[in-house]
C-alpha cells in the first residue's frame, strides 16, 4: 500500500511510505513558497507541486493531512491560519481529481498513535519568565531520525517533514469528508489487519 501524507502550511511538509517496507524507506520533503506568495499564489503552486509528487511517486492508495482546526487557537495570527487552510484545501482538490481517497487527522490523535499513549515531549528552550510550550516539532523530528527516515537537512523546515512522515505512518487513524471514499479506506484497513494477523501467527513483520 502506498501512502502520501501532508503537513499544510506555506511550507507544506510531504511524505511517500510504501507501507511494505520498513519506515527507514520513507521518502520525504517540503514544497517552500516564496516569502511573498500570497494565499492565491500559494494554492495556485501548491496544486501544482502536489501534481507533480504524484507523477513523480506513482498515484497513492490513500493520502492523509493534518486536519485543521475550526477556530482561532491561542494567539494564532489570521495569516498562519489562512494558508492552513488554503493550502489544506488546495491539496484536497488536486487528489480529487486524481481519485485518490484522502482522509484528515487532529494533531493530538497522530501524535498519540505515533509516540504513544501518555508521551510528554521535551519542552522548548525559552526566555526567563515566559511560560515553557512542548516541543512536539522537535520530538517530531527525533523520533524519525531514530527510525533512520532522511529528512532535508535545513533544520528551519525539517519539522515539516518529520511530521509528514508521522501523518503517513498514522494513516489509519483518519477521518474521512466524502462517503464516496468510504469503501476503499475500510479495504486498506482490511489488508492491514490481515497483515498484522498474519505477523502474529507466523512471527515476521507485517
Amino acid at each position: 500500500m502506498k501512502v502520501l501524507a501532508f503537513d499544510p502550511s506555506k511550507t507544506t511538509g510531504y511524505a511517500f511510505w510504501d507501507t511494505s517496507r520498513d519506515h527507514s524507506s520513507i521518502r520525504c520533503g517540503v514544497l517552500e513558497m516564496p516569502d511573498k506568495a500570497d494565499p492565491y499564489y500559494t494554492g495556485d503552486q501548491l496544486g501544482l507541486k502536489v501534481t507533480k509528487l504524484i507523477r513523480e511517486f506513482g498515484k497513492p492508495d490513500f493520502a492523509i493531512l493534518e486536519e485543521q482546526s475550526l477556530a482561532q487557537i491561542g494567539k494564532s495570527n489570521a495569516a498562519a491560519i489562512i494558508y492552513a487552510w488554503g493550502t489544506s484545501l488546495a491539496i484536497v482538490a488536486t487528489l480529487s481529481n486524481f481519485g485518490v481517497p484522502y482522509g484528515t487527522i487532529p494533531p493530538g490523535a497522530w501524535r498519540k498513535l505515533f509516540f504513544g499513549q501518555g508521551y510528554k515531549p521535551p519542552l522548548k528552550p525559552t526566555k526567563p519568565g515566559k511560560k515553557a510550550e512542548n516541543d512536539w516539532k522537535g520530538a517530531a523530528v527525533s523520533e524519525c531520525e531514530r527510525m533512520g527516515i532522511v529528512l532535508p537537512t535545513q533544520k528551519t523546515i525539517s519539522h515539516n517533514a518529520a511530521e509528514a512522515c508521522a501523518l503517513a505512518i498514522c494513516w489509519r487513524g483518519a477521518k474521512l469528508h466524502a462517503r464516496r471514499y468510504e469503501p476503499a479506506f475500510m479495504a486498506l484497513l482490511q489488508q492491514r489487519n490481515e497483515r498484522s494477523a498474519s505477523a502474529d501467527l507466523f512471527g515476521s513483520a507485517a
